[in-house]
């Protein structure tokens, strides 16, 4: 325990927390706290395991909360939401994916951390730990290295091949020299061989070009939340193309020849994009028809080493039934127009299904006041009195 977290080691309540957790009554609902108070909580209660994630209703609030709990714990981290609506709306580039990619690399590393996210980013389809693990590339001083072969892992991985490594994501090869830029990493990497054998790695400043210090051996985690290999590709739209080709002649019989039409073309450049471009743009959407091992975020904390914190679990649960309205109306007009194919319909988890997962989770739900919370039924819980400071502001009359 830290000088932040020790006054409260004595408490009753929070004792009989520690209780229901360490023998396993979970789910377990905690009434009383409110704002600030929470975060001091989760802190306290969560010391003894390794991987946390804290649960909100939206990403306003799960960044306040982020900032709140770093008091407490400098291992936290917010993991964005994508837009489930918009999927092939680019606003933010690479920076969304660059920041999920830190936290899932944390996770898979084994290393002490609390993630924040909105209860919506764990809707989104992505690969399971040790489907992610399998693509990480890793760089070691003694291995031997062919730097064409490596730069068709990169590629594969999502990386872009540049003249000059300036941003995460990119790699460049010149002669017998590799920079790479790790997506996940806060500086790029620079490879320099003797032959086929590494003579130095360092890490250098992506705006001058200059080499800053030596270092070791180090991972390049992917680029894309979604690898696949060449096979995995080929199946994929193989279907793709099964279900197009019968969705266009239903469309065409019911003489709904404009939609048909821009079916036929969305497909199309799907599959240019990702065939010759090796684009993955709007892979999420059309994930289902490439592989079935896709997981939920939340999927990544069900181990003994993990605790999750649901933040006011029935306004969670509104925000969710929303979100699943919304993208429902979405997905139907979309498929009525022929924007989309059947197939895409199911690209996210429905909130259903992801309490369903917590249910079964090491869940601690908190909420300021007490009442029934049916979606996941609670096995103990107890309350806790907080008091609010006022803030003086500099009012040392008040003070």
């Amino acid at each position: 325990m830290n000088s932040f977290t020790q006054p409260l080691a004595d408490y009753k309540e929070l004792t009989r927390l520690w209780e229901s957790i360490d023998k396993n009554k979970l789910p377990v609902r905690v009434t009383g706290c409110t704002d600030s108070q929470k975060a001091h909580l989760i802190a306290a209660a969560s010391e003894r395991r390794t991987k946390r994630l804290v649960i909100t209703d939206n990403e306003i609030k799960a960044r306040e909360l982020a900032a709140d709990l770093q008091m407490y714990d400098k291992n936290v981290l917010f993991y964005p939401s994508k837009d489930i609506i918009f999927y092939s709306a680019d606003v933010h580039g690479d920076a969304i994916v660059r920041e999920r990619m830190k936290c899932l690399k944390r996770l898979t590393s084994g290393e002490p951390v609390t993630v924040v996210a909105g209860f919506h980013a764990g809707m989104d389809k992505i690969m399971p730990p040790e489907a992610l693990l399998k693509d990480v590339i890793h760089i070691d001083p003694d291995d031997t290295l062919d730097p064409e072969e490596l730069a068709k892992k990169l590629v594969r991985i999502g990386y872009e091949r540049t003249a000059l490594v300036e941003n995460p994501g990119e790699f460049a090869i010149s002669g017998g020299i590799i920079d790479v830029y790790p997506l996940a990493e806060e500086a790029p990497y620079r490879i320099e061989l003797w032959g086929d054998e590494i003579d130095s790695i360092r890490i250098f400043d992506p705006s001058g070009q200059r080499s800053i210090e030596n270092t070791g051996a180090f991972d390049i985690f992917p680029a894309a939340e979604i690898v696949l290999d060449d096979e995995e590709i080929a199946a994929g739209v193989s279907k793709l193309d099964a279900e197009a080709k019968k969705y266009i002649q239903a469309l065409r019989k019911a003489m709904k020849t404009e939609e048909a039409s821009r079916a036929l073309k969305a497909v199309e450049a799907f599959k240019e994009n990702l065939e010759y471009l090796k684009s993955k743009a709007s892979l999420e959407s059309y994930i289902d028809y490439f592989t079935d091992k896709t997981v939920s975020f939340f999927d990544y904390f069900t181990d003994g080493d993990s605790m999750i914190f649901l933040d006011e679990p029935a306004r969670v649960a509104e925000t969710a039934e929303a979100v699943d309205t919304e993208f429902e109306m979405s997905m139907q007009g979309r498929l009525e127009g022929g924007y989309i194919l059947p197939g895409q319909v199911n690209a996210v988890f429905a909130s259903s299904k992801l309490f369903a997962k917590l249910e079964s989770a090491p869940v601690v739900m908190l909420s300021a006041m007490e009442y029934k919370f049916s979606l996941i039924p609670a096995k103990s819980s107890c309350g806790v009195t907080v008091r609010s400071v006022s803030s003086y502001n500099s009012d040392f009359e008040l003070l």
